[in-house]
């Protein structure tokens, strides 16, 4: 008997031994099953929200990505000129554009040197999402960071902000001395205060004056530009001197001559040889060009800056675009396309952005024809003295080197933000 009972004991044994591999086994098998399912289940949930944030198809139609931003358009010519002129243009191409979607967005305003903080050299802003904000020579001499902070900050905790877009109106430092010189001198003049205005005085904002808070910046030998043809090379922008020799010629100009000792601003216009009446009003002129030098290379270091602080672009994103107006004016469809591309993206269809922006460019050369005072900031083809004074102001020893690595800086930064963009549209607008 005690044969058979040992037997069915090792049997039992057995038994319970494979019982228990089988379900240890089971547990394996299944644990090493619900990690892969909760991993898969993690990579989805990340997909999930990285295509939830940068697909504005995937947000719901109630509130989509559009208005998270918020949205600035900045310029360099005051009252009725080009850049201002433009940018109202822009404003209502961008929110009549919204009207399918419901809601504009809400036009804000800035005043640059009245809201200028003397402490941080930045004027005191805010951009709320869900905001466009036009901008008259901002005063952007802050540091880097603090410049950053200016434009991705929000306080309302309750509205979320994704980051903001920069749409950057430029133009040329040549032209834009030129144009501004045959704008002014019009008879009537389209602005009165040449009646009044000193141009040789240097303007202060707060306590500073221009060369105060531009010269540390464009003065640093820390930017590679490439000047004339030649290899492109670190070098400053302007130098110190550049400002008195520019303050300097004005004076000898202005109420020097025989009997136009109280002559205003305008009547040295009407009355002084081109060439001095241009260098006359480069000077006046001569804020904008710097603070826009100022601007172009501040943009740049807060866009890599947080390019490099945020590689995925998930929150706080920062987008510039940087648009001449010598563009808008010869070539008004490709850059108003370029202008629907970078603001609205995939929020309006490729043939929408197309035909908009052939209507505009159609609607914009029949005004530009047209002789209706509405449009005499317009002084395109109007002036047969145009590319005689570039090439004089070029040659001029004050105004010349300081403006051609202006126009070179510019140069530099629209051909890195258009490359790829050029090829795309060329056969378009063509």
């Amino acid at each position: 008997m005690a044969g058979p009972k040992r037997l069915k004991m090792r049997v039992a044994f057995l038994g319970f031994v494979l019982a228990t591999l089988a379900v240890s086994f089971a547990i394996v098998v299944t644990s090493r099953k619900l990690s892969v399912d909760v991993d898969r289940h993690r990579q989805l949930s990340l997909r999930s929200i990285i295509s939830h944030l940068r697909d504005p198809k995937s947000v719901t139609d109630k509130d989509p990505h559009f208005w998270k931003y918020a949205y600035i358009i900045v310029n360099y010519h005051d009252h009725d000129k080009s850049g201002h002129a433009l940018s109202d243009i822009l404003v209502k191409h961008i929110n009549s554009n919204l009207n399918q979607f419901g809601r504009p967005l809400k036009r804000m305003k800035v005043q640059p040197r009245r809201d200028f903080n003397s402490r941080t050299k930045c004027s005191d802003m805010s951009f709320a999402p869900g905001t466009i904000t036009v901008i008259g020579g901002p005063e952007l001499h802050c540091s880097t960071k603090h410049l950053r902070d200016i434009l991705l900050s929000h306080p309302d905790p309750k509205q979320p902000k994704w980051g903001v877009k920069v749409i950057h109106l430029v133009r040329n430092p040549f032209t834009m001395a030129v144009s501004n010189y045959n704008y002014h001198k019009q008879d009537p003049t389209p602005e009165l205060f040449v009646n009044r205005k000193n141009p040789c005085d240097a303007s202060k904002v707060g306590r500073y004056t221009l060369k105060d808070l531009a010269a540390p910046l464009l003065t640093q030998p820390k930017l590679k530009i490439r000047v004339q043809g030649q290899l492109p090379k670190v070098q400053s922008i302007m130098k110190r001197e550049d400002f008195n020799n520019i303050a300097d010629d004005c004076s000898s100009l202005y109420q020097t001559k025989p009997g136009m000792e109280n002559a205003t601003f305008y009547e040295h216009l009407r009355a002084l040889d081109p060439t001095e009446g241009l260098r006359m009003t480069t000077t006046d002129k001569m804020d904008n060009i710097v603070l826009m030098a100022v601007d172009l290379i501040q943009l740049k270091r807060v866009r890599e800056l947080v390019k490099a602080s945020n590689p995925n672009h998930i929150n706080g994103d920062m987008e510039v675009k940087t648009i001449s107006i010598d563009d808008f004016i010869h070539q008004p469809g490709s850059s108003m396309y370029q202008l629907y591309d970078f603001v609205f993206k995939d929020l309006l269809s490729e043939e929408t952005k197309i035909t908009r922006s052939k209507t505009y460019e159609q609607s914009y050369l029949r005004e530009r024809e047209s002789h209706h005072p509405v449009n005499k900031h317009i002084t395109y083809g109007k002036f047969d003295n145009t590319a005689a004074l570039i090439e004089y102001l070029r040659g001029e020893p004050v105004f010349g080197p300081p403006l051609t690595k202006i126009e070179a800086l510019l140069d530099e930064i629209l051909y890195e933000e258009s490359v790829g963009m050029e090829r795309m549209i060329a056969g378009t607008f063509s």
